[in-house]
């Protein structure tokens, strides 16, 4: 389910013409149009994520009514709920392991290549999302004895089209309700505040994140000439990443506002923000919400004297969430050293000035950012001993990379999508202390038309999936 491609729209068009003609035909019965509207939308969601990919929608079924069973068989029980989950989340995580991990766990007890067959596996589209959503239904269920849903409701719940496969990870609470009732009205307001959050997700995907996309250089013999271009690289990638998947968030709010179902805003202008704390409060809100409640809270938090292990596990497990590959793991640990330091000096009672928190956070990620991106290692130790030599900065090298066939890449392409980015984020910036809202302004009815106007003259003619379809 690619919203920027015109399959994904031209996909959900028959939906969208059957739920007019059942809302015109059920005008006056609103039982039955509610029963329509829960079969439609179960089958519209099956159906994309079907279109999407074939061992998706069959894993996803396989997860879903098999953490329904045992949940409707557990809520019988009067002890042994705990032990039923425990054994109930190992099942659960199964295909996850198997498809996302399988091979990195076999080739690193097993060097040998006896596990390449696992190497060609194709991670399904969304598992990392979904599965970690069926967990979190599943805790709540059993161990607040919550009462199991009607199995289309939970069925709905699971497979709610705009964010099944790349979020936001909706909890019980917030989203069953929305579906168990799913009413769907044609508001004309929640429409057009919908339209227009499709709108600026679209923008930020394909006239921002993709063009960022088409500038990001590769492997190859262009990083050693000069370290300006790793940390020019590191740039590029710290506005795509946001772009591309605040894009797709953005997107899924607005289909779902659309619908008059409220999903969690999954980004909340994160490179606005002053302290690393505030940025992981901001960045992929609804993971960092169920890491914090599923396995920070449940270990002790911030009351224990270890509150720093549980802040290393739960970024270490976070890093593998994203990726079966050493440089995740790094990647997480690196996030757990800086939360730990900004908290032992929040600890001293001294405070930086807000724009010299936010250089400092902001240039924090643009450093860690790179061990995400790049999973080799011996190329990723290259680019580090790279920018910390003093030689490396040499105006010399750097002039002789004017010859290569790169430049005109970085030097004529790169600034401009640059500078849309830091616009875009000023933007936000201003919008937040305003309106305490980072897309207020950009989704005003002017800003909207002009965002239309900037895609079809700007947009990158190649477009990239989403990044977060490979989690």
């Amino acid at each position: 389910m690619d919203f920027s491609t015109c399959e994904f729209w031209l996909a959900l068009l028959p939906a969208v013409l059957l739920f007019l003609v059942g809302h015109a035909l059920l005008r006056h019965r609103p039982e039955g149009r509610r029963r329509f509207n829960k079969g439609l939308m179960l089958v519209t969601s099956l159906t994309l994520l079907g279109l999407a990919s074939a061992v998706t929608l069959g894993i996803f079924l396989t997860v879903s009514v098999v953490a329904y069973l045992v949940c409707l068989w557990a809520r019988r029980l009067e002890c042994g709920r705990k032990v039923v989950l425990g054994v109930l989340i190992a099942l659960l995580l199964l295909p996850l392991l198997y498809y996302k991990y399988g091979y990195f766990i076999c080739s690193n007890v097993r060097p040998d290549g006896q596990w390449d067959t696992l190497r060609d596996l194709v991670i399904p589209i969304g598992i990392s999302f979904y599965t970690f959503q069926v967990i979190g239904f599943c805790i709540d269920t059993l161990i607040r004895r919550l009462p199991v849903p009607g199995f289309w409701d939970y069925m709905n719940f699971c497979s709610f089209f705009p964010q099944v496969v790349a979020g936001p990870i909706e909890r019980r609470d917030d989203l069953l309700p929305q579906v168990q009732e799913m009413s769907l009205p044609c508001n004309p307001d929640n429409v057009s505040v919908g339209l227009r959050y499709i709108i600026l997700g679209l923008f930020f995907k394909c006239c921002v994140a993709d063009n960022l996309a088409s500038v990001f250089l590769g492997r190859g013999d262009v990083y050693f000439h000069h370290a300006l271009l790793v940390w020019i690289n590191n740039l590029v990638f710290t506005f795509r990443i946001y772009f591309d998947f605040a894009g797709y968030g953005l997107t899924a709010y607005g289909l779902g506002r659309a619908m008059g179902i409220s999903l969690r805003m999954n980004f909340l202008s994160p490179y606005t923000a002053t302290n690393v704390t505030d940025f992981w409060r901001r960045w992929h809100t609804s993971l960092t919400l169920w890491f914090r409640d599923y396995i920070y809270f449940p270990m002790g938090g911030s009351r224990t004297k270890r509150w720093a292990l549980n802040i290393f596990v739960v970024f270490l497990v976070s890093g593998l969430w994203h990726g079966a590959n050493w440089n995740f793991l790094i990647w997480g640990g690196l996030i757990a050293v800086t939360m730990v330091v900004y908290r032992l000096y929040r600890r001293t009672g001294w405070h930086l000035p807000a724009p010299l928190g936010w250089m400092l956070t902001f240039a924090c990620m643009v450093f860690i950012w790179m061990f995400f991106y790049e999973e080799d290692l011996s190329v990723l130790g290259t680019r580090l001993e790279m920018i910390c030599q003093p030689e490396a900065y040499d105006l010399e090298r750097f002039l002789s990379f004017l010859k290569h066939k790169h430049f005109l890449a970085v030097f004529v392409m790169v600034p401009p999508s640059l500078l849309m980015s830091a616009v875009i984020i000023v933007l936000e910036a201003i919008s937040y202390k305003r309106c305490g809202d980072p897309y207020a302004l950009l989704i005003n009815p002017y800003a909207c038309c002009a965002m239309v106007f900037t895609m079809v003259v700007f947009a990158s003619n190649v477009v990239s999936p989403f990044i977060y379809f490979a989690f």
